[in-house]
């Protein structure tokens, strides 16, 4: 169920003042107040600047644990990068590797396999790297919740290091909630109690590209930087420009990865992240890596502009299933590769295997949605063990469920040895905390508020779906979905100038989401299907110009049922012939510009019609 509401921020003068200082159309004012973007940061949303990128230096520990790692080199023992299956685990793999190796570290990596060895560190793996003879591991994107494993290779004399970005485990005593840290040599986390890093909302690559520029920088490969100064860009009196600037190459080089990695583990598109996106988006268009340039020209063509859609539903799920069905390794494999034939046959293998993972999450979002409409249909908190279904889908059957029932959801099944899942959650439910609550349960868990992972025995499944709906106070009203339109606004005032102001409010993602516009009584001029099998449906509205175009890539047939109950199949059939009907609908929409044969017009991408 979706509740539609519309913003009822700032006032009209308010709306003059940033129209007036900044050039805008007053429209445009009205979406950054809903942004909630203060009036003297304006110019830093409308125009991100690379320049503005936090010093790592301000990250807690990181010098140290640079001293110590360069230490290591210099001694040429052996270091391991343990990493994630997922997008920030392959991207944070991958500069660190790059980034070591170029300081001729003896480095090696190893990505957990998702069913092998599940999420993060176990005691297999320290065991190998004990094995091994390694004497320094380096983890990206896992380690803050690893208390045992971490416990393991210290006690056999190997030093840890941490980079991560997760929630950090805590106590709680006397109702105040104190971290608990690993015993790592040093432990690079912005979250952690006593940072002083201005951004907390980094993904793990964005933390691992940051300990590297710290070890670039201590070896002499880019210019000094402040040790003091909130941004990378200012040593004493020498400020820096780090656009397109060459000294900076070794680390700027990497803002690709990092951009891919943020924007695909959901990072809020705020503060420095929104900085990252824009220009590593760039930087991904005219990517020198043979690997990502073969799976964005077979996925999006050449020359293509980047998105975050892109990123997010597009090249994304190529990354991320190698994890799912194979190992992770592929991918990395293929962001390593310095041969175009062996790149293309790498990236085709992530397609075919990304295909077969819509077609097992296929199934298993129809065994969900079934068991859930038997079983659970009056839980707040929806826990479905599914056995047979493949573990590495689980979280996206999570995000399915929550979509259809608005409620959060943990998608269980069987693991090697135990029950494994996934959840994904709603922004009124923190679900980090929520499973923190019942920790007994887990023989591991972690994750965000949003988003966690976890296992446990089968015993605890039922205990584990009483407990959290017990302890749960979501009340109705924080269940529904709600969509905040931006403002209502009569189609015809949308021209080519405003929807190219609207792109100066990108990237849009999480923490910026796209505008909403909405127009009530819109008279329908025509309607025909589109799109393979006719799965979308172009439609023409009438405006005091003439007409404008909608294309709506949702359901199509659901919209059609929709339309002839309420208007009846004579109107709809006219519509169909783009004769003179009756029919009238309230549309919600983003415009964009359309060109065809030099000819540009603005057409809007319908979110929602509301018959």
């Amino acid at each position: 169920m979706t509740r539609f509401n519309i913003f009822n921020k700032g006032n009209e003068k308010l709306f003059k003042d940033i129209a007036t200082k900044y050039k805008v159309d007053e429209m445009i004012a009205r979406i950054i107040v809903n942004r909630d973007i203060p009036i003297d940061k304006v110019e830093e949303y409308l125009n991100p600047d690379i320049n503005r990128l936090y010093n790592p230096f301000l990250l807690k520990d990181i010098e140290e644990a640079a001293v110590l790692t360069l230490q290591t080199v210099a001694s040429h023992k052996k270091i391991r990068i343990i990493g994630d299956y997922d997008i920030d685990g392959v991207m944070s793999t991958y500069v660190l590797l790059k980034g070591l190796k170029s300081l001729d570290a003896n480095v090696d990596y190893q990505i957990p396999h998702r069913i092998e060895d599940g999420y993060g560190l176990n005691a297999s793996i320290i065991n190998r790297a004990i094995d091994d003879g390694i004497d320094l591991i380096i983890t990206c994107d896992n380690g803050v919740s690893a208390i045992d494993e971490i416990a393991l290779a210290r006690e056999s004399g190997v030093d840890v290091i941490i980079t991560d970005h997760h929630e950090l485990m805590f106590e709680e005593e006397n109702g105040v909630k104190k971290e608990v840290l690993p015993d790592a040599n040093y432990v690079i986390n912005p979250k952690r109690d006593g940072d002083n890093y201005p951004c907390k909302k980094l993904c793990g690559a964005t933390v691992s590209w940051k300990f590297i520029t710290v070890l670039m920088e201590i070896s002499n490969r880019i210019p000094k930087l402040s040790r003091t100064s909130r941004y990378m860009t200012g040593q004493d009196d020498v400020f820096y420009n780090l656009d397109n600037n060459k000294d900076f190459e070794p680390v700027m080089s990497f803002l690709e990865n990092v951009a891919f990695a943020t924007i695909g583990d959901v990072m809020e598109l705020v503060d420095e992240n929104r900085i990252i996106v824009k220009y590593g988006l760039k930087a991904m268009e005219n990517t020198s890596n043979i690997g990502l340039k073969c799976l964005i020209n077979d996925r999006l063509g050449e020359n293509a502009t980047i998105l975050p859609y892109h990123i997010g539903f597009v090249l994304g799920p190529c990354i991320n299933a190698s994890g799912r069905l194979d190992s992770a390794a592929k991918s990395l494999e293929l962001l390593l590769s310095e041969d175009d034939d062996k790149a293309r046959e790498i990236a085709s293998k992530l397609i075919a295997l990304n295909d077969e993972r819509k077609s097992k999450t296929n199934e298993g979002v129809d065994k969900a949605f079934s068991i859930i409409e038997k079983e659970y249909s009056n839980d707040k908190i929806l826990v479905v063990y599914i056995p047979d279904i493949h573990e590495s889908i689980a979280g996206i059957v999570a995000g399915r469920v929550r979509e259809k029932y608005s409620k959060p959801a943990i998608i269980l099944c069987d693991g090697e040895d135990c029950v494994k899942g996934s959840g994904r959650s709603i922004e009124n439910y923190n679900m980090y905390e929520g499973l923190h609550s019942c920790r007994e349960l887990f023989t591991k868990f972690g994750g965000h508020p949003m988003a966690a992972g976890m296992s446990l025995p089968l015993s605890n499944v039922d205990v584990l779906r009483r407990r959290l709906n017990d302890e749960c106070n979501l009340t109705e009203e924080e269940l529904v979905d709600v969509e905040t339109i931006d403002l209502t606004i009569n189609p015809d005032y949308i021209s080519e100038n405003i929807v190219r102001q609207l792109e100066m409010l990108e990237p849009f993602g999480n923490g910026n989401k796209k505008p909403l516009l909405a127009h009530k009584n819109t008279p329908l001029h025509s309607i025909r299907r589109i799109g393979q099998d006719g799965k979308y449906f172009k439609m023409e509205f009438v405006t005091s110009s003439g007409v404008m175009t909608g294309l709506y890539f949702r359901d199509a047939d659901e919209l059609e049922d929709r339309l002839i109950e309420r208007f009846g199949i004579d109107e709809y059939n006219k519509a169909l012939k783009s004769q003179k009907n009756d029919i009238n609908l309230t549309i919600m929409f983003y415009p964009q510009l359309n060109e065809y044969k030099g000819h540009r017009t603005v057409q809007m991408n319908l979110s929602h019609v509301i018959v």
